[in-house]
């Protein structure tokens, strides 16, 4: 997503959060189905510093890739409406303002290991925000190693939160993950010198120094982090009053009661840790995070991570496996039928050439039979052609068949001989000598290879029955 309007690609759900700022809404992507948080700020009333600044903040926050962090995928602006639309992951197993509501109103403890867990995770993401860098795994929880310094900022982003509250802590569905969100928007929504605007709510969780308008760095996040933990051990805040006035009082004086017996004196040391008015002599996250249950805590993380990461690719390997699987099955279902319609076309193949042979042998009948048929007609039509000649030339035709003693009826062979007999007179014509033209006439049998043809005129036939009678 980019600072483009995306609103079409969203399907708005629920309302699940409404502030000073607007309201918080559950949307669904629609090309994947997925489910993201939006936050709609009103922009109405800020400056165009303001506005400047939030969107550059907001460009920060998108390179917080971190698995204890809310990731903020994009943002949009829509001026019509004077409205900054930021999309976020959506966390759906809770926050830890309903965590400890739900213990108190049940009148237990919550498990010390989950606190030790909300804890580890929260600073995680805190050393991520806060040294630009994630914190290195751990080595060695036992074995004495010198003090880890933290790593050099002068060149990474710093984003300090100032916003650490129950409400800004949230669960996954696994119930085991923790997210830190709502980063800087307080800061961003609202001038400082507001004080229900900079901090939603009533201010249990603002350090000292805020208090007192002094310079802060990140150890206030610390403190904020320190009343959250405090809160998840007493189940209420440590410092409580009935006016703003008494409530920053007590916070800048840091007197609190003391955490219950239930918890461990090393948890109870770490969180008195936090909640040091001074902050210089506080404890910032890298320190914290060197202490030895925090060590375990982090070396439990880090291998569910790795089992996390080690069960998605195994998904991951299965789902590819399924659908190469699946891919092999359509080329062999694609192969057999390639198998088949090559069977089918062969079989075609052999049927076409069946047919031919038929188609072929009964057009070699046809002909055969249309031959005999023209033959018979041929015979009939000479015969007609004979029968209707004068009686002078077919007894001078009859005469020369029985000189060369040829049957009366004309066989199949004589037939064709007769086609090609040439009774025309040209033929003697082409020579010059008359008196071999003579000769060529009586020569000629009569049924010669020449074509047949007969006197042109009646005195042809009449000089023919004049040499007859001779």
């Amino acid at each position: 997503m980019g600072s483009r309007e995306i609103s079409g690609q969203f399907q708005e759900l629920d309302i699940i959060g409404r502030g000073s700022f607007g309201v918080i809404r559950k949307v669904q992507h629609k090309p994947t189905g997925r489910t993201f948080v939006r936050k709609e700020i009103s922009y109405r009333s800020m400056s165009k510093k303001e506005e400047k600044q939030l969107s550059s903040e907001f460009d920060i926050l998108q390179n917080l890739n971190h698995p204890n962090i809310v990731q903020v995928y994009g943002y949009e602006k829509l001026p019509n409406e004077q409205v900054l639309n930021i999309y976020m992951e959506y966390c759906d197993g809770g926050d830890v303002s309903e965590l400890i509501k739900k213990y108190r109103e049940s009148k237990q403890y919550i498990p010390e290991t989950l606190v030790w867990q909300i804890f580890t995770q929260t600073l995680l993401a805190l050393y991520r925000c806060h040294y630009g860098v994630d914190i290195e795994q751990v080595v060695s929880m036992f074995k004495s190693t010198p003090e880890i310094k933290p790593p050099e900022i002068s060149n990474l982003p710093v984003v300090i939160h100032r916003d650490i509250k129950p409400e800004n802590i949230f669960f996954l569905s696994d119930k085991y993950t923790v997210k830190l969100g709502d980063f800087g928007l307080a800061k961003c929504l609202a001038p400082h010198t507001h004080f229900t605007q900079t901090y939603v709510g009533t201010p249990y969780y603002m350090p000292p120094e805020v208090i007192l308008e002094q310079a802060y760095n990140t150890v206030c996040d610390v403190w904020s982090l320190g009343c959250v933990m405090y809160e998840l051990c007493a189940l209420t805040p440590p410092f409580t009053a009935k006016t703003h006035a008494q409530l920053q009082d007590k916070i800048k004086s840091g007197v609190y009661s003391e955490l219950p017996s239930h918890y461990s004196n090393r948890l109870k040391m770490c969180i008195y840790a936090c909640l040091i008015t001074d902050p210089k002599e506080r404890a910032d996250v890298n320190q914290l995070l060197q202490e030895t249950s925090f060590k375990i805590y982090r070396r439990e993380w880090e291998l569910n991570q790795k089992e996390l990461e080690l069960t998605k690719r195994e998904i991951d390997l299965k789902r590819k496996d399924t659908l190469l699987n699946r891919h092999d099955d359509e080329l062999m279902q694609k192969e057999s039928e390639l198998l088949l319609k090559e069977k089918q076309l062969i079989k075609y193949d052999n049927a076409l050439d069946e047919e031919r042979k038929k188609i072929n042998a009964k057009n070699e009948e046809t002909r055969r039979v249309m031959r005999t048929e023209f033959k018979l007609v041929l015979e009939d039509r000479v015969n007609k052609i004979l029968s209707e000649l004068p009686p002078d030339v077919q007894m001078i035709l009859k005469n020369r068949s029985k000189e060369n003693r040829i049957p009366n009826s004309v066989s199949n062979s004589n037939l064709n001989q007769y086609n090609n007999m040439n009774f025309n007179s040209n033929a003697i014509s082409n020579s010059n000598n008359p008196q071999q033209q003579q000769q060529q006439q009586h020569i000629i049998p009569p049924f010669s290879p020449q074509k047949l043809r007969g006197p042109r005129n009646f005195d042809d036939y009449q000089e023919e029955l004049i040499k007859y009678k001779r």
